[in-house]
C-alpha cells in the first residue's frame, strides 16, 4: 500500500515539472543589433541599440542569439572567457536606398566595368574599379624611451592594403547604380565643401553606367523623337 502510494505522489511531482522544462527549452532567441551611420560627408560611426539620426545612411548588422532560460539555482560564479561575436553581413535600411533600375531599352548596350567590394583596415566598405587599390597608413602608437605616449611630435603609421573582392556579373548593375545613388546622395547632402570634386565624381559614375546595359535611362537613338 506503502509502496503504490509513493510512486502515485512521484508521477504527480513529475507530471507538475515537465511543462516547466519544456517552456525553458522553448524560450525564444534574443538578438543584438549594431547600427552604421554614415552622413552626407561620409563620415562612419557605430552605434549598439540605438538607430541612426534622421538623414544618415543606416545599414544594421544582427550578432548572435542568446537563448534566454530561466534563472537556475544559485551556484557559485565561474567567470568565462567572453566569446568573439558572429556578425552578420550589413543590411541598408535607409539614406541612399536605391531608385534607379535600368531601363528596358538599355539591355542591348555593353556590359558595365568591373567593379569590386573592398574593405579597409578599420572595416569600412566601399565600392571601387580596382581590386590593388594604394596602401592605406594606419597610425601606430609611438612611445618615448620612457615608455610615455604623450611625446606630441613625433607619428608613425603601418601601411596596410584594402581587401577587395570582385562584384559578380549577375550584381554588377545593382552594385553601379548603388555607387551612383550613393555620390548622388553625397553631392546634395555634404555641404559645400569639395563640392566640385564631389560632382566630378558623380558624372564620372554616371558616364559609366549611362554607357553600359545598367544605364537607367533610354539610349538615345532608343528615345522617340
Amino acid at each position: 500500500m506503502h509502496t503504490t502510494l509513493a510512486a502515485f505522489l512521484i508521477g504527480i511531482a513529475l507530471h507538475a515539472f515537465a511543462p516547466r522544462a519544456a517552456l525553458a527549452q522553448e524560450t525564444p532567441p534574443q538578438s543584438t543589433v549594431f547600427y552604421k551611420c554614415t552622413n552626407a560627408k561620409g563620415e562612419v560611426s557605430m552605434q549598439n541599440g540605438t538607430p541612426c539620426a534622421p538623414g544618415m545612411k543606416q545599414e544594421i548588422r544582427r550578432i548572435g542569439s542568446v537563448r534566454t532560460v530561466p534563472v537556475p539555482e544559485k551556484k557559485p560564479v565561474v567567470e568565462k572567457r567572453a566569446e568573439k561575436p558572429v556578425y552578420g553581413d550589413f543590411v541598408l535600411v535607409s539614406g541612399p536606398n536605391m531608385k534607379r533600375r535600368p531601363a528596358p531599352e538599355a539591355s542591348a548596350l555593353p556590359p558595365p566595368p568591373a567593379l569590386y567590394q573592398c574593405a579597409t583596415w578599420e572595416g569600412d566598405t566601399y565600392f571601387g574599379e580596382t581590386d590593388a587599390p594604394e596602401p592605406r597608413c594606419a597610425p601606430l602608437q609611438v612611445t618615448g624611451i620612457d615608455g610615455s605616449a604623450n611625446l606630441g611630435a613625433g607619428t608613425a603609421c603601418e601601411m596596410k592594403q584594402d581587401k577587395c573582392d570582385a562584384i559578380p556579373a549577375d550584381g554588377l548593375c545593382d552594385a553601379w547604380l548603388r555607387r551612383l545613388d550613393d555620390a548622388d546622395f553625397k553631392l546634395k547632402y555634404a555641404g559645400r565643401d569639395n563640392e566640385a570634386a564631389r560632382k566630378a565624381a558623380f558624372d564620372a559614375i554616371d558616364a559609366k553606367v549611362k554607357a553600359s546595359r545598367c544605364s537607367p535611362v533610354a539610349p538615345a537613338a532608343a528615345q522617340k523623337p
